[in-house]
Parts: C-alpha cells; sequence; structure tokens
C-alpha cells in the first residue's frame, strides 16, 4: 500500500544537458519536472489504490480489522467471490458470442466503401493479432473486481534482415564464350543457326542470358506490425486529478511498468547512451514499492545479474511547453529512477492519450475512478461471516457423540466389561436410562439461518445477480407469471446498463485502432473472409468519417427475442414463403449463438423433390393438353361456322341462278309469245345486208 508522502529522494543535478542531447527542443522537461506532476497527483490516486486493495482482500474473503480469540473460528464465507463468479460469464459472452465484434458505419455517403474495408480489417484484428477471449476475460474480471479498467492502445512493428537466395543471369564475357553456349544451344534445338549469326552480326550477343546463378540478397522483412491492446492494473496508472472525472480533459497520465534493462536495449525507442548509465548503477529497493502486483509470490523473487533485474519504468504521456511559446505539445517520456531514457512527441495520429479508462459502476463523486460489486457488498459480506463463525463455534467447541455414565454405576469390573462391549451388571439406582448419557451437538439457532439467508436474499437484490441463494424470486413482485417477468426484466435491464458502458470503452478502443491503421498499417492488407475468399484492402483507402457500432444484449434480451419469433414462425406456418421463413430462421440461429446453423441456412437452397416435380409436370402437360384441346375444338367450331357460311352463300347462290334461269326462260317465252324475238331476228339480218351492200359500195369506189 502506497502512502502519500512516499516520495523517492533521487539526485536530479545537472540532468538537464542529458536531456536536451536526446532532443533539440527549447524547453525540453527534466525527470524533475516529471516528477513534480507525479508527486502531485500521488494522494488522490492513493485513496484509488487503498479502496482497490480493500475490495480485492474481501474478494479473497481475507478478514481485516477483526480480532478473532484463539481457538475459535476464522472462516470468512466469499460472499463477493461468489456473485462476481455469476456476473463474470453474463458479461463476457455478449462479447465473445459473434465473431465480428465491430460495425463501422459510414457518416457519409462517399465513405461507404472505406467503412466496409475498416470493419474488415477491425473485426480480423481482434480475431487474429488480439488475443480477443483472454482479453475480454481480463476486461469484465478487472471491471467487476476492481470497478475501473484501464486500455493501453499501442502499436507494435517488428522488422529483420532476411536473407533471400535469388536467381541471377549469366551474359557471356566474350564472343568466344558465346559461341560455345551457342553451339550447345544449336545442339539442343534451343535456338538456330540463323538467330546466333544475327545475333553475333548485330552485336547483341552481349544482352544474351546464357545461363543463371544464386544471388544471396539482404532484405528488410517485417514480422510484426499490429495494433496492441493491453490492459492495465488501475493502481499502477496514475491519472491527472484536475481532469473532473474526464479522462479525455487529463493533462498527463503515467503509466508504471515494470521491465528490465535486456528488454530495454532491444527496444529501438529507448536511448541507448542513457541505457548505459542504467548498467553502470545500483538502484535502492525502495523503487519496487510502489508498484502493484497482481501476484504476491514474485515479490520476493530478484535475479542476480544485471540484464534480468527487473526495474520499474515510469512512462509520462502528456503536454508541455516544448518550444516555450506557452503552446503545450503532446509528448511522452519514461524515466528510470534519474535518467530520461525516452523522451520525444506523442507518436500516435491522433495526438491523443493512448489510454480508455471504463467505469463499472460509476461513482457519485466526480473522479475517473469506478466502484466494484465489492462496495455494495462489503457489509453483506461481514454479517454472513460473523454469523457464520457463531454458528461452527457452536458446533465445533461441543463435546459431539461422548458418552456419560455415573460414577457408582459400575464397579471396576463390570465397568471394564461394559467398555469391552460385553454384557455387565450394574448397582441398583433409581433410573439407568439417566445413568448413561449421550452427548450430540447443539441445534443451530433459527435465527442464524434466517438471518444467513436474509443477506443472501439482499446481496442478490443488490446486486440482480442470481446466485440461486433464493434471491431475487418471484414473491417479491407476485406469484403470477407478469411478477416473474418483471424480475428478469430489471436483471436484464441492469445487465446491459453495465454492457452499454463496457461497449463504450471497447468502441472507444476500435477508433484509436482505426486511426492507427491508417497510418501504419501495411500497404496491402488481405483479409479471409470465408475459407475461399480473399481481399485486398488498401491502406490508402481507409481513410474516412465512421461511426463504430457495437451491438451487445444480454442473453436473457436475446432468448425473449428468439422466443417472440420462434411463436411468429410457429403462427404463419407452411403457407408464406420458404424465403420470409428462412429469414427468421437465421435469425433465431444468431439470437440462439449459433453463428455456424446461421450461415448454414443462409446458403441453403432448397431442392426439389423429384416426385413432386414429376407431378407438378405431369400436370402442366395436363393443362396444356387440355388447353390444346379447348384450342383445337374452338378451331373446330370456327372452321364449322365457316364451312355453313360457306355452304349457306353457295345455296343462296344456287338459288339465285335457278331464279335467274327461271326468269331467262320466261322472258325468252313472252318475247317469243308476242313475236319480239323474231322482229329482232329480221332486224339483225338486215343490218349484216345492208353492212355487206356498203362494203362493196366501198370497193367500187
Amino acid at each position: 500500500m502506497v502512502e502519500a508522502d512516499d516520495k523517492i529522494e533521487l539526485d536530479y543535478m545537472n540532468l538537464g544537458a542529458d536531456v536536451r542531447e536526446m532532443v533539440d527542443w527549447t524547453n525540453p522537461p527534466t525527470v524533475a519536472n516529471l516528477r513534480e506532476d507525479f508527486n502531485q497527483a500521488l494522494p488522490s490516486h492513493t485513496d484509488h489504490v487503498n479502496r482497490v486493495n480493500k475490495w480485492l482482500s474481501s474478494l479473497k474473503g481475507e478478514l481485516t480489522n477483526v480480532v478473532i480469540q484463539q481457538g475459535r473460528s476464522k472462516v470468512q464465507p466469499k460472499l463477493i467471490r461468489k456473485q462476481n463468479e455469476w456476473r463474470y460469464a453474463g458479461i463476457e459472452e455478449p462479447f465473445l458470442s459473434t465473431d465480428d465484434l465491430f460495425k463501422v458505419e459510414p457518416v457519409t455517403h462517399l465513405d461507404v466503401e472505406a467503412a466496409r474495408q475498416n470493419q474488415l480489417i477491425l473485426n480480423k484484428q481482434f480475431r487474429v493479432d488480439i488475443p480477443r477471449v483472454k482479453l475480454i476475460n481480463k476486461y469484465v474480471r478487472d471491471a467487476v473486481n476492481k470497478g475501473t479498467v484501464v486500455f493501453k492502445v499501442a502499436w507494435e512493428e517488428q522488422t529483420g534482415i532476411v536473407r533471400e537466395e535469388q536467381m541471377v543471369p549469366i551474359f557471356a564475357e566474350s564472343l568466344e564464350q558465346f559461341m560455345e553456349v551457342a553451339q550447345m544451344m544449336i545442339e539442343q534445338e534451343m535456338m538456330t543457326e540463323e538467330d546466333a549469326i544475327e545475333l553475333v552480326q548485330s552485336g547483341q550477343w552481349m544482352e544474351v542470358p546464357i545461363g543463371e546463378e544464386p544471388e544471396v540478397n539482404e532484405v528488410l522483412k517485417t514480422y510484426i506490425n499490429r495494433p496492441v491492446v493491453e490492459i492495465r492494473d488501475s493502481r499502477n496508472v496514475i491519472i491527472d486529478p484536475s481532469c473532473e472525472g474526464d479522462v479525455g480533459k487529463a493533462q498527463f497520465i503515467i503509466d508504471k511498468f515494470t521491465t528490465d534493462l535486456s528488454t530495454l536495449l532491444k527496444d529501438e525507442r529507448y536511448n541507448k547512451k542513457q541505457l548505459g548509465k542504467i548498467q553502470s548503477r545500483e538502484y535502492d529497493s525502495r523503487e519496487n514499492h510502489d508498484y502493484n502486483d497482481e501476484s504476491s509470490q514474485t515479490r520476493d523473487f530478484k535475479f542476480q545479474d544485471k540484464p534480468r533485474q527487473k526495474l520499474v519504468a515510469y512512462e509520462y504521456w502528456g503536454y508541455w511547453d516544448i518550444h516555450k511559446n506557452g503552446i503545450v505539445v503532446p509528448i511522452v517520456a519514461t524515466w528510470i529512477g534519474d535518467i530520461m531514457i525516452r523522451l520525444e512527441e506523442n507518436p500516435y495520429p491522433d495526438k491523443k492519450l493512448p489510454f480508455v479508462l471504463v467505469q463499472y459502476l460509476p461513482p457519485e463523486e466526480e473522479t475517473v475512478y469506478g466502484d466494484a460489486d465489492a462496495s455494495l457488498l462489503e457489509d453483506n459480506q461481514n454479517i454472513v461471516g460473523a454469523v457464520t463463525r457463531g454458528v461452527i463455534d457452536l458446533i465445533g467447541r461441543s463435546a459431539n457423540a461422548q458418552t456419560l455414565i455415573r460414577k457408582d454405576l459400575f464397579d471396576p469390573i463390570n465397568a471394564d466389561r461394559f467398555k469391552k462391549g460385553l454384557d455387565a451388571e450394574v448397582n441398583p439406582v433409581n433410573d439407568i436410562e439417566k445413568s448413561i448419557i449421550q452427548t450430540k451437538m447443539p441445534e443451530i439457532p433459527r435465527s442464524a439461518l434466517e438471518l444467513i439467508q436474509m443477506i443472501h436474499n439482499e446481496t442478490e437484490s443488490i446486486t440482480g445477480v442470481k446466485a440461486f441463494s433464493q434471491g431475487v424470486t418471484s414473491q417479491a413482485l407476485g406469484d403470477s407469471v407478469g411478477g416473474i417477468r418483471s424480475a428478469l426484466d430489471a436483471t436484464a435491464k441492469r445487465e446491459l446498463s453495465i454492457l452499454r458502458r463496457l461497449s463504450d470503452g471497447l468502441k472507444e478502443v476500435g477508433r484509436k485502432i482505426i486511426s492507427m491503421n491508417a497510418h501504419w498499417l501495411d500497404d496491402e492488407e488481405v483479409i479471409r473472409i470465408t475459407d475461399d475468399e480473399f481481399v485486398a484492402i488498401k491502406r490508402d483507402d481507409l481513410a474516412g468519417n465512421f461511426d463504430l457500432v457495437l451491438n451487445v444484449s444480454t442473453a436473457e434480451a436475446d432468448n425473449q427475442k428468439a422466443a417472440e419469433l420462434a411463436f411468429m414462425l410457429q403462427t404463419i406456418g407452411p403457407a408464406v414463403p420458404f424465403d420470409i421463413t428462412k429469414i427468421l430462421m437465421v435469425k433465431i440461429a444468431e439470437l440462439r449463438k449459433l453463428p455456424d446453423l446461421a450461415f448454414a441456412l443462409k446458403q441453403f437452397e432448397p431442392q426439389p423433390d423429384p416426385l413432386d416435380q414429376a407431378k407438378k409436370m405431369a400436370e402442366i402437360e395436363y393443362l396444356l393438353a387440355n388447353s390444346k384441346k379447348d384450342e383445337s375444338a374452338v378451331g373446330k367450331n370456327k372452321a364449322d361456322e365457316i364451312l355453313k357460311l360457306a355452304k349457306a352463300g353457295q345455296a343462296h347462290a344456287q338459288a339465285r341462278n335457278i331464279e335467274s334461269d327461271s326468269d331467262k326462260k320466261d322472258l325468252d317465252y313472252l318475247e317469243q309469245a308476242t313475236g319480239l324475238s323474231h322482229d329482232r331476228e329480221l332486224e339483225s339480218i338486215q343490218r349484216k345486208e345492208e353492212a355487206k351492200a356498203q362494203n362493196k359500195v366501198d370497193k367500187k369506189v
């Protein structure tokens, strides 16, 4: 535990010259300047450290500030640990139940493609580059146990020289050498004599390769180029106390971490000359006193060799007036003891502090630190512990299963026979049954058990977590279905409130990674979408304005939605098309956390049954045949009508012919009867005679 006045006294004299050798700034900060910020923020940070240490002590079931007499029970039920264990899985599952953790939405229509590519990159990095399961597990446990989670987002890049062997062409050094090779190529039919003569005459024989030889080249290769998301212990991160609960307004954040000289020498970010000074010094062990280690087993372990000895480094991320013009610039500085080993401007693209703070339970006062469930359950655990220890003492201090015998009941010989289990004679007494007494444990007072159960019920009501101690029951709200549903809804809403705060923290981490991707990612990144589909994403196409979305939900809320969709699916039945049914089935599979089933349903296309297909084809052919039959019948009827019309016209024409013949015969008869036809014949003969006479006259003339 750190006290506010535990300041390490070091020699800061004549350190300004060393700092000015590292940078060309007008006003570079010294270790003393940065240590001043550290010391000013230490009192408020110490309060947080003490609270977290108290919560962790309660989580482990340690008895603090309790005096236990010798021979009395020291048991302490881990009530807080039990509640937390039931809390972990409910919060972790929404983050781990899907492969795609993030969804990137474009702000404008111009950013649609860039948003899609950022989504592919971000989800790939959280599947491959970042150990997501381990990260989420630590994220949730730190939040529940300590109340505050500190993300540190960085970028890791490792390069090295690789010796690669390549085949390079060999050219002839003389005409004779070329002719020898050309002769061999002509014999192997790889070249003709005409081609060889032409090359010699044109002088191009020197440009023709006559073979290949291996050549070893040294190539700079990038082994690792990825974002790094680390969860730091909030007890080792000192935050500017003047930020008024908003870490975005913090002027500095100091991260304490353990390292060793070997690791620092391999990292190019640290000044090798300054590291040489560390190698030549011995540091007081008090330097490690203010570092909070999760494991107490490593505190007493110490390497004897200098390269592996653990050192506590202080990494300062903040703002400083480096140009002495009144305007602060984001910087990063690292020191060990009184030696500055790193000093440069903030290298990250967004120029912000690379930390994201998440509060599990927001406190009442304005502070960046949150509260843990232990802050609500400490009194409950102490009460249950005190009652449990009293019950155990009551049982443990009793003489259980002992036999008490009246002294004058047996004489020595019969007492020995009784102890051996043989028949024995007793002295005459008033009541033999009262002379032999078998002791047993005392009854546990009912009030103690009721008090323990009452505290358990209150505990589950406070946290909203059902730990199967008969708390948060439907009796609290009624025995009806509506009362049970209200209890579950209240629990789900409380869990969603916590999930939203945790998801906002992850979204802020994702935004920082997006800005780093656009700056440091390889020129082209290949992402595997499925087992056989790959897409190449270029770094220059990642720029744009995005809105990061992270959808989380509780298992209870997902089950409720899935049940409603299943009821809808049951209601509509098989009457609707399968496409609509498939949409509902895919959504139900996603809510039930069955991604493989959801993917299979999306890809599924129903294959028709051959029997049904043949039946449908037969029905179609039957309908076509009936249609053709009907068409032929209609055509026949039309033909019959046309034939009938034709016959009617023929009959009409025949009738008219008959009428005409009759009229002609009647006219002939009338003309003959009246002599008109005879007169016509005489007139015709007369005209012919006159025509002949006229012809004779014309001939004479």
